[in-house]
Order: C-alpha cells, then structure tokens, then sequence
C-alpha cells in the first residue's frame, strides 16, 4: 500500500519533514516522489526507534555503572578511614564530648569545697563555676547540634573578624 508524505507523517506520528528526514539518513525508503510503501516503513520506523532506545539505555547503564563504580570507591575509602581512625563516627564523637564535659563538672564542682570552708566564699566560687559552666555547656550543645546538621562545629565568632 502506497502513501503520500502527509499520510505517511500522520501514520508515523511526527512532521513531513521529519519524514524527509529519516528519509535522508536513510532510515525511511521513499518509492518515488512523495510516495511511501507503508508497511516498509512503519517497520522501518519501528526499528530505528527501537535502536534508538537501545542506545540510550546503553549510555544511560554505561553512566550509572560509572557512578556506582563511584559510590562504590567512595565506600571503600570512608571504610578505610574508619579502620585506621581517621574518621570517627557523629554518635562517638558527641558521646566523647559528653564524657569529658562530664568529667570536668564532677571536678570543677568539687572546687569550692577544698578551695575553702568559709561558706560565702564557697557560694561566690561556686556561682562563678556554674556560670562558665553554663557557658562551657551551650557550646558543646552549638556543637553538637552543628555536627549532626554537617555544618562546622566551630564557625568563627563575630568577634573574630574584626
């Protein structure tokens, strides 16, 4: 069965002159001038869209092999960083600082009562002890909470840039 470009355009689903088009690339066999064999060319159209999303699908796996090749390096290497304690875990790291500030609370706190036994002295020492405490206590929350939002856990304070 014989069509015209329009036909053959319309049957195809795209323009007369992408018909031209495949023609030229020698994808589509024209029979004369603006005259098609259907059946030929559909199959021809079929095909060449076919391979076409065989072509991609292989670039596109070829793509993803890279990046899974990528990950895969990237897997080994924080690995390795861990085995050789280069890289600590977020969970490790905050449980460390929360020993050691608990450390220094337990002895900081012991402070006044071998410093003195004169009671007004001890409690002036100790509200100045709570007070950097208290301080000591934001920072490592700043901290802590910088680290498990993956910012800097220490970012320089505005005093710092002038």
């Amino acid at each position: 069965m014989e069509v015209s470009t329009a036909d053959l355009a319309e049957i195809l689903g795209v323009s007369a002159r992408r018909v031209q088009q495949l023609a030229g690339s020698g994808v589509l066999r024209k029979l004369g001038h603006g005259e098609w064999l259907l059946p030929e060319c559909v199959q021809a159209f079929v095909e060449h869209k076919v391979q076409g999303e065989i072509r991609r699908a292989t670039k596109g796996e070829a793509k993803g092999g890279d990046r899974l090749k990528e990950i895969k390096a990237r897997r080994e290497e924080l690995k390795l960083a861990r085995e050789e304690r280069e890289l600590v875990p977020l969970a490790d790291a905050i449980f460390a600082m929360d020993q050691v500030a608990g450390a220094i609370v337990l002895e900081v706190n012991n402070v006044p009562a071998r410093f003195t036994r004169d009671l007004d002295a001890r409690e002036r020492l100790q509200a100045e002890i709570d007070d950097v405490l208290t301080k000591v206590a934001k920072r490592i929350q700043k901290c802590g909470a910088a680290l498990r939002a993956d910012l800097d856990a220490d970012p320089p304070d505005e005093e710092d840039d002038a």
